[in-house]
């Protein structure tokens, strides 16, 4: 009897798949915000001959993910495998749930035996333990699926500044973002627009 009165509590123990969406998610960016929404006209940069390292430019990263094509389709991708995954185990918790308040109205009735209550524990707790050994594969599914999307969204963008930068007298580019390591970046070096169009040409190219 104790068994089963503590399997409910197991249920609603079990967390549903919101472990990986840090990366996935979307949002206005900060330097959009400060601008009024404004749109920069793509700029493009000579050699600083001050510089005897040559151009240094930034890209601002939060601009880029919220308005890459490439990355927007990734994301709406994941989205819809991971509410997948929710839904299918959402369905199978709360099927788990109703066959466990079953067996307890039945308890309460006194209509189920002591042998029938002992089988309904153990068929309860491995339908739980299934539940628990879904979760961690859909779980883990989900983990190497964002790991190899970032995977994708970051060689896009490398390959494209490997031939960006050379062809503009850049020797670094920079990634931006607020509240990361940079911290300040003047406007004239900001080469967003620029590479943010060269992406999505290249992507709608595919």
């Amino acid at each position: 009897m104790k068994n089963i009165q503590t399997i409910l509590n197991i249920l609603f123990g079990i967390a549903i798949l919101f472990l990986v969406y840090r990366q996935f998610s979307g949002g206005s960016s900060t330097e959009e915000q400060a601008s009024g929404g404004k749109k920069n006209m793509p700029r493009v940069l000579v050699a600083d001959s001050g510089n005897t390292m040559g151009a240094v430019a930034f890209v601002n990263t939060d601009t880029l993910l919220e308005k890459f094509e490439s990355f927007k389709a990734m994301r709406q991708a994941f989205e819809r495998k991971s509410m997948q995954a929710e839904s299918e185990l959402g369905s199978q918790m709360r099927a788990l749930e109703s066959e466990y308040m079953d067996v307890q109205k039945k308890i309460q009735a006194g209509t189920m035996t002591e042998t029938l209550i002992k089988d309904a524990e153990q068929s309860l707790g491995r339908k739980q333990q299934e539940l628990a050994m879904l979760r961690e594969q859909k779980t883990g599914q989900l983990l190497e699926e964002e790991k190899s999307l970032s995977k994708r969204l970051n060689d896009q963008i490398f390959d494209y500044m490997q031939e960006y930068a050379p062809a503009h007298g850049l020797k670094y580019v920079l990634g931006y973002t607020r509240g990361g390591g940079i911290l300040y970046a003047a406007d004239s070096l900001d080469i967003t627009p620029a590479v943010l169009e060269g992406l999505n040409t290249k992507y709608k190219g595919k």
